[in-house]
C-alpha cells in the first residue's frame, strides 16, 4: 500500500464530467507508459460500463446493470510487475491531481462508487498479477485475496477521497 504512494509522475491530467442523459465521466492522464483512461459511461436507468485503458486497450472492466455491477474482467497480467505497479499507482495517485479535484467538487451522488469501483477493479487486478508473477510459491489462491484485500482497501480510498473533493 505505500508503495503505491510514492510519487509518479502524472502529465497532462484532464477530467470531465457531464451529468445529460445519464453520466459520463472520464480522466485522461499520461505516464511512462502512455495514455491512460479512466472512462464511466451510465445511462440514467444506471446500464453502462467503465473502463481503465492503457494506450487504447482495456485493461480493466466493469459493466452495470440497473447501477450493479454485473459483470468484471481484467488483462493487466498481460503488463511486467514493474508496469503493473506503475499503472496502479498512477490509478491511486490520479484522484488527488488539482484537475480531478476540481471536477469531482462540481459533481455528486454515484460519480465516487463508480470511481471507487473501477479503481478498486484495477489495483486489484495490478496486485495479483504482480503477487503472481513475483511469487510463484504462494500460489494463485493467496494471490487472489492480496488482489481482492487492497483493491477493497483501495477503492474506500478513492471513495473517501472523491467524497472529501465534492465538500
Amino acid at each position: 500500500m505505500n508503495n503505491l504512494e510514492l510519487p509518479i509522475d502524472l502529465h497532462h491530467v484532464d477530467a470531465f464530467v457531464e451529468t445529460a442523459d445519464g453520466l459520463h465521466m472520464q480522466v485522461d492522464y499520461h505516464i511512462a507508459l502512455g495514455h491512460v483512461t479512466i472512462a464511466t459511461s451510465m445511462d440514467e436507468d444506471g446500464t453502462g460500463v467503465a473502463r481503465l485503458i492503457l494506450n487504447q486497450r482495456v485493461l480493466a472492466e466493469q459493466e452495470f446493470v440497473n447501477g450493479k455491477v454485473t459483470t468484471e474482467s481484467t488483462a493487466v497480467g498481460a503488463l511486467t510487475d514493474e508496469e503493473a505497479h506503475l499503472l496502479v499507482a498512477s490509478v491511486y495517485q490520479v484522484w488527488d491531481h488539482d484537475a480531478v479535484i476540481k471536477v469531482l467538487a462540481e459533481t455528486r451522488g454515484l460519480l465516487c462508487s463508480l470511481a471507487a469501483g473501477i479503481s478498486g477493479l484495477g489495483i486489484a487486478a495490478g496486485a495479483f498479477a504482480g503477487c503472481e508473477l513475483a511469487t510463484t510459491g504462494l500460489g494463485t489462491a493467496a494471490c487472489v485475496s492480496l488482489g481482492t484485500g487492497l483493491g477493497k482497501q483501495t477503492g474506500a480510498i478513492v471513495h473517501d477521497k472523491c467524497q472529501n473533493a465534492q465538500n
